[in-house]
């Protein structure tokens, strides 16, 4: 946004006159300034005038309205979101995307005459050995010389890793089951391809495969510690790095409660990462909890590198019951870089 300032300040007549131009756009040349101007700068007295004292103009600087207001907007998220800590935010059973972090979305791709044909996966990341299972939906046309195929994305014109006929199972799905190899490594392309009125269509999705970093392969005694439930989750380690584990705590009836998460660096070997669930997020009477929904990252160490994944044992873990009145209502305290932040969306609101 351009901000108007002073761009020419002249004396005139000795000292007894003084113009004053304001605007945004360059000063005017002597050759510009009104002729009469110039002709009371042509008859002035010749001996050293001292000019008057400039006059003191200040400029404050505002943000748009429009601006204003997402700072605003920005503010009063960041507040709300600093109301909880980031480490324990509650969750419902409407956070799809949250209860099955693995899941696979399936798009249907459009054909001629109002047909349509997607591919399903059971899951979107896979880890080694686990085989890959793809099914073909196909709507409006008769599909025949089925087949599916699976290439490296890291290597680019690379033979395909794995390829097979697609069987028609019962539920009206094309189906087929492609093992590993110890090649399958990193971010893969899904093909399928199949004939339908003498036309030959290819479908293509991803999927991401690797060599588990990390295992979970149990869960610690759960503990209270002020305000927190504490959970040590046991891991095996089998490459050393900066890790990330996100996991889904659970109510009786498997009623969604939290997502817990937690970093820590670790080296090769038997591990421990605890998650903490703060006592604002818990319901309000005692009971028991469970802990699922893994998602275990090795963080990229240089710019480059893959984040790699890791897998649990079990889909779950049962945490018995858990006295949720023992816990303090102490309340949790964003610390000092966090307000920080705050401070400064209000302050720019404010503007």
């Amino acid at each position: 946004m351009k901000h108007k300032k002073v761009v020419s300040v002249v004396a005139l007549l000795g000292g007894c006159a003084a113009y004053w131009y304001v605007s945004s756009e360059p000063a005017p040349t002597l050759a510009q300034v009104d002729t009469s101007v110039q002709a009371a700068i042509a008859t002035a007295p010749s001996k050293v005038v001292k000019p008057m004292a400039p006059k003191q103009v200040t400029i404050k600087e505002t943000l748009p309205e429009s601006m204003s207001e997402r700072f605003s907007l920005l503010a009063q998220a960041y507040a709300k979101e600093l109301s909880l800590p980031a480490y324990s935010l509650p969750i419902g059973v409407d956070d799809v995307h949250i209860l099955n972090p693995n899941r696979y979305v399936s798009q249907p791709v459009l054909l001629e005459g109002g047909a349509s044909a997607s591919i399903i996966m059971p899951q979107y990341r896979f880890s080694f050995p686990q085989p890959v299972t793809i099914m073909l939906e196909v709507n409006g046309l008769t599909a025949t010389e089925v087949s599916a195929s699976i290439y490296s994305e890291m290597d680019v014109g690379a033979e395909r890793l794995a390829e097979g006929d697609m069987a028609l199972d019962g539920d009206g799905k094309w189906t087929v089951r492609l093992d590993a190899t110890p090649q399958w490594d990193g971010p893969m392309a899904v093909n399928v391809t199949f004939s339908a009125k003498g036309k030959k269509q290819t479908l293509t999705t991803g999927i991401e495969y690797s060599y588990p970093a990390a295992t979970v392969t149990g869960v610690g005694a759960v503990h209270a510690e002020g305000h927190d439930m504490v959970i040590p989750v046991k891991l095996e380690v089998e490459k050393a790095g900066y890790y990330r584990l996100r996991a889904n705590l659970y109510a009786a009836n498997q009623q969604p409660v939290a997502l817990l998460t937690q970093s820590e660096k670790l080296s090769e070997g038997s591990a421990e990462i605890t998650l903490k669930a703060y006592k604002g997020v818990l319901p309000d009477q005692d009971g028991e909890f469970t802990l699922g929904s893994f998602v275990l990252e090795r963080r990229p160490a240089v710019p480059g590198e893959l984040t790699r994944y890791g897998s649990s044992n079990e889909p779950s873990y049962n945490l018995g019951e858990f006295a949720v009145q023992q816990l303090s209502d102490e309340p949790w305290q964003p610390d000092e870089q966090e307000m920080q932040r705050l401070e400064f969306l209000q302050k720019m609101a404010n503007e």
